[in-house]
């Protein structure tokens, strides 16, 4: 009789075990999901806040229907917070399907194909090969949308995926694609591009090269043949003038008071040898020394490339400078955006305060409903 009740309890404690074991399963697999879809929202926020805004109220369905699966979860109904997902990844396929075919496949085919006859009357073999990966990327982006389209319709987060896969892709060809833009220009622009590059970092406190900055060619030449100990009479000079003066110090004072002698005389020397590669249009080897003294390169090259070029008139008619300017004004949108950058406000932020909690709230008129009742039933 001990040994049979023995065995009863053993048995009962597997099956309690058994169901604490799958719960745990149910837990950890609906927090991983939440993850996951949490971050294609993330993702696909930044492609309609700067090119879909239209698609406003498809991205606040999803995100609403996500949100009350973060409320189920933690209220510890993983059902709920589970079909809740599914439905929001459901409506969020056919939002990444629209973005991916419509701005990003079409977008960066319109891009490549507008600079491809720039690039090639510029016989720069780089800037073609820059081109030729940008085509490359297109169409990968373009295999991951049909590999995506073909997926069983109902495997929602894998079709979700694949399109990401695609818009990153996407991406990827519009940032070679700017990259060739700015290979293909000739040597006087390039300079300028560089011109411009520093001028703007040197308003952000990076003195690296602002001796150089916006000099005509005399004066650039005269500063390569400066000496140090001339430099560093003008430098100590320049520090005693800014310490000396009221008030706080503008970004570049504060780099000039706080930058050690030592690490003062190897930016001296360096800068000698960036004025000496970028005037004999030894742009590659220049890039080598700058790169340490200036975060994220490419992405700035680039944006200093946009803004050169579209400040650039020449002989134009005004109808030909506003179209330039709008041109490159939609180029430099699709560069912030290639870094996941936001060109304004962020449309999910503006959401956020519309979501409800839609149980809760259909729960709470059903008690009221039934409250009612009892008290005219009472009447």
């Amino acid at each position: 009789m001990k040994r049979k009740t023995g065995i009863i309890f053993l048995f009962i404690l597997f099956i309690f075990n058994a169901a604490s074991s799958f719960a745990a399963i149910d837990q950890t697999y609906v927090e991983r999901i939440l993850k996951d879809n949490r971050r294609y929202i993330e993702f696909i926020n930044v492609c309609v806040s700067n090119f879909a805004p239209d698609k406003k109220d498809e991205l606040f369905a999803v995100y609403q229907k996500h949100f009350n699966g973060e409320v189920a979860f933690l209220q510890g109904d993983y059902k709920r917070a589970f079909d809740n997902v599914y439905s929001s990844q459901k409506d969020m396929e056919l939002l990444y399907e629209y973005i991916l075919t419509v701005h990003y496949l079409e977008d960066s085919k319109n891009m490549l194909d507008g600079l491809a006859p720039e690039i090639i009357r510029s016989k720069n073999s780089l800037s073609r090969q820059y081109l030729a990966l940008g085509y490359r990327d297109r169409t990968v982006a373009r295999t991951h949308y049909v590999v995506g389209d073909a997926t069983y319709p109902k495997l929602h987060s894998y079709k979700i995926f694949k399109y990401e896969e695609g818009i990153k892709m996407a991406r990827r060809a519009k940032r070679y694609g700017l990259l060739s833009l700015y290979s293909g220009q000739n040597l006087e622009i390039k300079r300028s591009i560089y011109n411009q590059l520093f001028k703007k970092e040197n308003e952000e406190g990076v003195i690296f090269f602002n001796r150089f900055v916006d000099k005509d060619e005399k004066e650039y030449i005269a500063e390569m043949n400066k000496s140090y100990p001339e430099y560093e009479k003008e430098y100590e000079e320049k520090l005693k003038a800014l310490k000396g003066g009221e008030g706080e110090l503008n970004p570049m004072g504060q780099s000039m008071v706080f930058e050690m002698k030592v690490a003062r005389g190897v930016r001296f020397r360096r800068e000698q040898q960036v004025a000496g590669y970028l005037i004999n249009g030894e742009f590659q080897k220049a890039e080598q020394i700058i790169r340490p003294y200036i975060d994220n390169y490419i992405y700035k090259l680039i944006q200093a490339t946009v803004d050169t070029l579209s400040g650039k008139t020449g002989d134009q008619t005004e109808e030909q400078v506003a179209a330039d300017k709008e041109r490159y004004a939609k180029l430099m949108t699709h560069h912030m955006d290639n870094y996941s950058l936001l060109t304004g406000d962020s449309i999910l932020d503006g959401l956020v305060g519309s979501v409800r909690v839609i149980d809760d709230v259909k729960k709470e008129s059903d008690d009221i409903d039934g409250n009612e009742t009892v008290e005219k039933q009472g009447d």
